[in-house]
């Protein structure tokens, strides 16, 4: 049990006069928002050279266990082999079919229907039939194309790049966030994927402010204090984050407001009722509460387009009880969902109109302006950083 009465006893010294406080934050341009060049940016810059967190060890428990993922208009498989969790491109090295459709599953074989070409779950070729050219061919140069994996904290990373970030760096203290939460040993009960139609953005501004939770999600402002919230200053080159507290009637972020669930005995007393906001940039939203967790992902597709997708985790000693049920938290943020991918949807068809200007951030969109001026930053040509 730790002696740490809240998070901000485990986490570097916040400074209560960042330079945020005195001037707030503005909006950027409709280009910077809904442009196809500064999207091809993003999708050069940042997803093809950062680390990207992308899956939850608890989905791959069994050899042969894979997920699906699509960044932009490639596809990546993520598959339980003999030497643990590999990502490779999910596509046949013959004529670059695309292998997996489905979003999760299991399979111990991966077969290319075109033509017939059988991988092992660990990634290489076994056998070609029907394109016999066995007198110049070279199986094990034929093996699925595989992508950098790494594990941190029960969170599976890829990284398109041989030279990405230090990933240990880029996440600094999110590690006490992983630890008194035990991430690591938590269980994926339920994962949902939602089409958006606007800016992947967008919605990672969305789901980093509780600005909008009065007037768009009566049953979240009725569990959560909109009033009771801030945000914190975290070590790390890719971690944002802030928090806001459970209302004094309630002990959980549900439809009830209330549960019988055990809280994780690691998380702080202050903590208890709270839920802490953390991201990992570019993409992965994580609520941590002292019942449960949920991690929020935001993929782009194409400048106006991108899918959230949505994993409730909970700890097993919970989902070990014969009458556990998630029923009432899936029923709250699923709802929460679609209101939200309404207001992101009709943001994004209000910042296509090219006659739209910036407008003032409040205090209370701290995070808003740090996501912007993150992905600025990575996206900008050298002689802009100079500037």
């Amino acid at each position: 049990m730790t002696a740490a009465s809240s998070m901000f006893d485990l986490i570097s010294e916040q400074d209560e006069q960042r330079p945020y406080f005195d001037t707030g934050g503005r909006g950027r341009s409709h280009e910077f928002y809904t442009g196809q060049e500064q999207y091809q940016r993003e999708m050069e810059r940042i997803y093809g050279r950062h680390w990207l967190p992308v899956d939850h060890v608890s989905r791959f428990k069994e050899k042969g266990s894979y997920a699906t993922l699509t960044i932009g208009t490639g596809s990546v498989l993520i598959i339980h082999g003999d030497d643990g969790i590999q990502a490779y491109h999910n596509y046949c090295r013959h004529r670059g079919y695309r292998l997996v459709e489905e979003a999760t599953g299991k399979r111990q074989s991966l077969v290319c229907i075109y033509h017939c070409w059988v991988y092992d779950r660990n990634g290489k070729l076994k056998s070609f039939n029907g394109t016999y050219f066995d007198h110049f061919f070279d199986k094990e140069k034929n093996g699925l194309l595989p992508v950098r994996t790494e594990i941190r904290f029960g969170v599976v990373f890829i990284t398109f790049s041989e030279d990405a970030p230090d990933l240990d760096v880029s996440l600094g203290e999110f590690g006490e966030f992983a630890r008194v939460y035990e991430l690591e040993n938590l269980q994926c009960v339920q994962a949902k994927d939602y089409p958006v139609a606007c800016n992947w953005k967008l919605v990672a501004h969305n789901v980093n402010e509780s600005l909008h939770f009065p007037t768009a999600h009566k049953d979240l402002h009725r569990i959560t204090d909109f009033d009771d919230a801030g945000t914190y200053e975290l070590k790390g080159d890719n971690i944002i984050g802030a928090w806001q507290v459970i209302r004094e009637s309630f002990n959980s972020v549900s439809m009830t407001g209330r549960s019988t669930r055990d809280p994780m005995p690691l998380v702080p007393e202050a903590d208890r009722r709270k839920i802490n906001w953390i991201t990992i940039l570019p993409n992965l939203l994580f609520g941590f509460t002292a019942d449960y967790v949920f991690m929020q992902w935001v993929w782009p597709e194409s400048p106006g387009t991108c899918y959230v997708r949505h994993f409730w985790l909970f700890h097993p000693n919970e989902t070990a009880k014969k009458d556990f049920s998630h029923e009432a938290v899936f029923a709250l943020w699923d709802k929460a969902n679609y209101e939200d991918w309404e207001l992101c949807e009709r943001t994004h068809r209000g910042l296509s109109n090219p006659r739209w200007t910036p407008g003032q951030l409040s205090l209370d969109e701290e995070v808003v302006s740090q996501i912007d001026a993150w992905v600025a930053q990575e996206t900008a040509d050298p002689a802009e950083t100079e500037a």
